[in-house]
């Protein structure tokens, strides 16, 4: 065995994905009677603090909960194990983080999470627990009662998961110890912490300080009285602005310090969040979700790859020995044999009598035809010489090794398959709204527009930029997932000759070697090609967007002058422009991407302002480098 895991029961501790203040997160594997049935992701309530007792006693309502319970938002197929005392709550696995991991990276990074990502994932929370409300369980609508980013996952693939419907509100218990409350308070309203008991109201309290903690990069005071006045001054994280005024407006409502002032339920948080994520201000896509994710932890995800493989391919016979699962109830008597009668017995001796005679003929016909290779094949091997030892061992590596790679080459091109898929379908989007456009714009010119077609139009030019600006940074991934791939391919070697030694010897010489090239011996050591080397990275290098840790962060930006010929425009538009930021701020080189309107001076007004702007420096292996960053510019001219 390469390696000793821990184990948790009858699941496999393969990778520990986070800690916080309920315990721990892992990578597990599930075992089964003889043999492992899967990875699972496992969530071990170990915290001290953690009411045991209260959590275990609400499992059997917990399974009750998971087979009534199906959502996409939802963990899938909970599962809910105690050891020696010691909750956990299982699900079908998916790379994924927990929340609570999530926010602590993007706080000690300095990376933090885009105004979309977070809207994104709170609506996809929000979805769970609306899917909680239209389900019956002991006769009443389901209440989670403790939303804490420890219970949720946000998954590589751009996704959100809530776990612990069910079980969750007995870690309510928590807030009996000063020493972790103060982490629990602030995602749970005033009266849910006076009275411990969980309500849809509550929920949404739970989903209001979850989402200004992803804005704001801080989670809300632990004392209730304080939250009003955090959230009048709070500022985004991620590019240092004011919270804006719709965003503003859900907060407030949400997290409102008595229960009928808030939302009515999730379902109507989310429908809200809604509004805000697909009226055309913001721009939500899983992609960008999942590029976050990417960056976020990147180096945790391309290390999974190799290391899943080798979790697949273990022996868990040790681990089946040390601890085996557990008798499902019940099952023993069915295993107990019927008592039999004498004529049975009768039976059962005569036919163990014919069966003996019939092995010992089949042994004498079976001596008389093959005794003499028997014979032979019982004949003791030679014992390998060290040097041959050494070469199948250095040949079981290689194999090991090809299939390792063989393993990760395939989820690459997997992942290149689906970012083409995405691309595919974004511009078949983006061809769907420029036809509609160009109807829009030829009814414009056939008659004069209501103010409601009006305000169509101008919506569908703000999705077709924000479209194909996502598509602009799918290209960018696709093209940096074909260069990982084309990096991670091995180069063609030849085999080296250790791996004949692999084989048994036969009765057969060995061919002469050819008199125009001597053969090889098996102690001559292989050609292995030189391994291609990362150039280190330097102050100022040029990196595309995909490779780099942290992106531009936009520090000042510059007032666009317009021509006065734009002025009398009655129109409005967009300017897309991709500016070059070198490694000290400075934005070298700005190139237009899309212009609504080529003439009258409008894009070079819009590139002239964007080469004022000031950045903070992209970093790779926290070293300033030169990248592109982005700039949307709208606007309308009223004609004056």
């Amino acid at each position: 065995m390469a390696e000793a895991y821990s184990t948790f029961g009858s699941y496999i501790l393969f990778k520990e994905l986070g800690q916080d203040v309920l315990g721990h997160t892992y990578r597990a594997g599930e075992l089964d009677r003889d043999s492992m049935v899967g990875p699972v992701l496992l969530r071990v309530l170990d915290a001290p603090q953690v009411p045991r007792e209260e959590v275990v006693a609400r499992f059997p309502r917990g399974r009750r909960v998971a087979a009534a319970l199906t959502a996409s938002s939802v963990a899938r197929n909970a599962r809910f194990i105690s050891h020696h005392g010691v909750p956990a709550l299982a699900c079908e696995y998916v790379s994924a983080r927990p929340l609570s991991t999530i926010l602590e990276r993007a706080r000690t990074e300095g990376f933090p999470v885009p105004v979309d990502n977070a809207l994104l994932v709170l609506e996809k929370v929000a979805m769970a627990l609306t899917a909680a409300l239209a389900t019956e369980v002991d006769g009443s609508p389901l209440a989670h009662g403790f939303v804490h980013p420890g219970l949720v996952l946000v998954s590589t693939d751009g996704e959100a998961l809530v776990s612990g419907f069910g079980v969750a509100d007995a870690l309510l218990g928590m807030l009996d110890h000063a020493d972790v409350a103060g982490d629990l308070q602030p995602y749970l309203g005033p009266e849910v912490l006076l009275t411990r008991t969980p309500t849809r109201s509550g929920d949404v309290y739970s989903l209001g300080a979850l989402l200004a903690e992803l804005l704001t990069g801080a989670p809300l005071p632990a004392d209730p009285s304080a939250r009003a006045g955090f959230l009048d001054g709070a500022r985004l994280v991620y590019d240092e602005q004011p919270m804006p005024a719709d965003i503003a407006g859900v907060l407030s409502r949400a997290v409102a310090p008595r229960p009928a002032e808030r939302y009515s339920s999730a379902a109507d948080f989310r429908q809200e969040l809604e509004r805000l994520l697909y009226g055309g201000a913001y721009s939500p896509t899983t992609f960008n979700l999942a590029l976050f994710m990417d960056r976020l932890f990147r180096t945790e995800i391309e290390a999974e790859e190799r290391e899943r493989a080798a979790e697949g391919a273990i022996d868990v016979t040790p681990y089946l020995l040390a601890e085996p699962p557990l008798e499902p109830p019940g099952e023993a008597h069915l295993l107990e044999p019927a008592p039999s009668t004498p004529s049975q017995r009768r039976g059962l001796w005569m036919g163990l009598a014919i069966a003996a005679v019939a092995l010992v003929g089949a042994a004498v016909i079976g001596y008389s035809m093959f005794g003499d290779r028997l014979s032979a094949a019982s004949a003791v091997p030679p014992t390998p010489t060290a040097d041959e030892v050494a070469a199948r061992r250095q040949a079981e590596d290689e194999r090991l090794q090809q299939m390792v790679q063989s393993m990760v080459q395939e989820k690459m091109a997997e992942r290149e398959k689906e970012l083409r898929d995405e691309l595919l379908g974004r511009q078949a989007r983006i061809q769907e709204l420029q036809r509609r456009l160009q109807d829009s714009e030829r009814k414009s010119r056939e008659r004069q527009l209501s103010a409601n077609e009006q305000q169509k139009r101008n919506e569908l030019k703000q999705q077709i930029a924000q479209a194909e600006a996502a598509q602009a940074e799918g290209r960018a991934a696709l093209a940096a997932e074909q260069q990982r791939r084309l990096q991670q391919e091995p180069p063609p070697t030849t085999v080296p000759p250790q791996l004949a030694l692999t084989e048994e010897p036969t009765a057969t010489p060995p061919a002469a070697p050819s008199p125009t090239a001597p053969a090889p011996t098996a102690t001559a050591p292989p050609t292995v090609p030189p391994s291609p080397t990362t150039p280190p990275v330097t102050p100022g290098m040029f990196l595309p967007p995909s490779a780099v840790d942290t992106l531009p962060v936009l520090l000042r930006d510059a007032r666009v002058t317009w021509p006065r010929s734009a002025l009398r425009l009655r129109d409005e538009g967009v300017v897309i422009v991709q500016a070059t930021v070198d490694g000290e701020g400075k934005v070298i080189e700005a190139r237009v991407l899309r212009a609504d309107h080529e003439g009258f001076g409008v894009p070079d007004a819009v590139v002239a302002a964007v080469l004022k702007y000031r950045f903070k420096p992209a970093t790779k292996d926290g070293v300033p480098v030169t990248t592109y960053a982005t700039v949307t510019k709208r606007y309308i001219f009223t004609g004056r």
